[in-house]
């Protein structure tokens, strides 16, 4: 007796489809970095859970169209990006300790559709006032650059 499968095999034309819809997807995280680099920073509210270590886990369970990036620019200064590639949107915050203050001070750029960081301090407000749970890590953290 013949087995028959019962999924087809992907054509070679699907695999230079989803190579080709990868690297537009790199493009446009690309452009929105530059964007995002190039705007001016803004004095912003401190949102707290952004500097969490599982903050890219906590961004993605409620903002899944959401890439969190962190990177340390200098020992007392964060990078935080908030990449939405979809809706062409990128979030970028400074967070800087200020030593006169004892405090973070956070600044901050937004590009492409407005309501981004909106969405952000929303969802870390709910995170808050929940009790900070943090969801389970899947892969590999995406927050470490």
């Amino acid at each position: 007796m013949t087995a028959i499968p019962t999924a087809t095999r992907p054509s070679l034309s699907d695999l230079v489809t989803h190579l080709r819809r990868g690297a537009r997807r790199v493009d446009r995280q690309a452009e929105v970095i530059a964007e995002l680099q190039r705007s001016p920073l803004a004095p912003a509210c401190l949102v707290p859970g952004i500097e969490h270590q599982a903050a890219a886990a906590i961004v993605r369970a409620g903002l899944p169209t959401v890439e969190h990036r962190r990177r340390t620019l200098q020992p007392r200064i964060d990078e935080h990006l908030f990449l939405d590639t979809d809706a062409q949107a990128g979030v970028r915050i400074l967070a800087c300790w200020d030593d006169r203050a004892h405090r973070v001070r956070m600044h901050v750029a937004e590009v492409g559709e407005p309501g981004l960081w909106h969405r952000i301090v929303v969802h870390f407000a709910q995170w808050e006032m929940s009790g900070r749970p943090v969801p389970p890590m899947v892969g590999p953290s995406r927050s470490a650059s």
